[in-house]
């Protein structure tokens, strides 16, 4: 999956022209472009967000790029990426997907993080030729009459639940390689890509490691639930089993993350959860994540599961649901989860509530 080329355009060249729709601009005909985009539009936030990173990629010569954390495991922090890293990340991606100059990208992330930022990046820093819509909504019905084929594109799994629900001969048609990131891919979604043409994988990353340094593939020859590492990176695990993350082409070489994980060796490794959310019931540790990638497609409400104090037990399991319906739903839910949970994963209470507390990137907070 993975090579390695010499990349013609250096560091400082990177930003200094984009190709958009076959148009290419230098950096002061984009900047003219998106800030005219934004100025005749409605006051849009989405366009808001790309205007600002072309800008700052544009204008801002030499300057790091400022991105916020997603607020996942504490609140959002300001950090500024240096621009090497952002190409070398950039290279990264081309090296496992084949990328090259000239081919077809799609942008259908919005740009307030990481991953949508590192789209445009990637096409200014590789020259591809980068399309953009709007993120909200549905992929294919914003991309209306276009009917390119894309060499590659992000998406959060709900998008790709969502196009594939609505026209799968047309993902095929459209996608060559999909990138899924943003959250776990529930095994609903992962049996309804089994057969899928486009190939689909997920990424492991963070802002602080500027994207993924990982990748599973989902569908077709290879697939897998085991990530491999891809350029340099390798992997190790701190005293309580949290993946540490060795970044040799980023300026800061190391990240210790939150994430427990089964280590097969230096360069793979199974994801578990969060150590934050883990439950230790009767002895047992039992990962919130696990359960709801197979109870996504099961229970019709988002919902998740976190621990609270049982005596016996120490914790015990307890599922709490976004629903306005109350009580009335929780004797159907508890028959579905029979199906497919173990006895002592099963949550001793549920709980319904009208509206989770979500971070501003839309990751709901496991707090009641």
């Amino acid at each position: 999956m993975s090579r390695q080329v010499k990349y013609a355009r250096t560091v400082k060249d990177a930003f200094k022209t984009l190709v958009l729709d076959g148009r290419i601009m230098t950096q002061f005909e984009a900047y003219q472009h998106f800030t005219k985009w934004v100025d005749r539009g409605k006051k849009e936030e989405w366009k808001q967000d790309l205007c600002a990173v072309v800008v700052q990629l544009t204008m801002m010569a030499g300057r790091a790029l400022a991105t916020s954390t997603s607020g996942t495991t504490g609140p959002p922090k300001l950090m500024r990426i240096p621009r090497t890293d952002l190409v070398r990340s950039a290279r990264l991606t081309a090296d496992a997907f084949g990328l090259e100059e000239n081919h077809r990208v799609l942008l259908c992330l919005p740009c307030a993080y990481i991953a949508g930022k590192m789209m445009v990046v990637r096409a200014m820093a590789l020259g591809l030729d980068l399309h953009i819509i709007d993120p909200r909504g549905s992929v294919l019905d914003n991309l209306g009459a276009c009917r390119d084929r894309f060499r590659f594109t992000a998406m959060v799994p709900l998008q790709l639940h969502r196009a594939i629900q609505e026209d799968k001969a047309r993902v095929e048609e459209q996608f060559h390689t999909i990138l899924l990131g943003g959250g776990p891919v529930s095994e609903v979604l992962e049996e309804d890509l089994q057969g899928l043409k486009t190939e689909v994988f997920q990424g492991y990353g963070s802002t602080e490691t500027v994207t993924h340094v990982a990748l599973r593939k989902i569908n077709g020859p290879g697939k897998s639930r085991t990530y491999g590492a891809i350029g340099n990176v390798t992997f190790a695990q701190d005293e309580e089993g949290c993946l540490v993350v060795n970044t040799p082409h980023l300026s800061r070489r190391q990240h210790v993350t939150n994430d427990l994980v089964e280590l097969r060796d230096e360069r793979h490794f199974t994801w578990l959860g969060r150590i934050d959310n883990v439950i230790l019931s009767g002895g047992k540790k039992i990962y919130p994540e696990l359960l709801e990638v197979r109870t996504a497609g099961l229970i019709p409400y988002p919902h998740f599961f976190m621990s609270f104090p049982e005596p016996a037990l120490g914790e015990a399991v307890m599922l709490v649901l976004e629903t306005e319906d109350g009580p009335e739903v929780i004797h159907d839910v508890l028959d579905k989860l029979f199906t497919v949970l173990s006895i002592h994963e099963m949550p001793r209470r549920v709980t319904a509530l009208r509206e989770f507390r979500r971070t501003a990137s839309g990751k709901v907070i496991r707090e009641l």
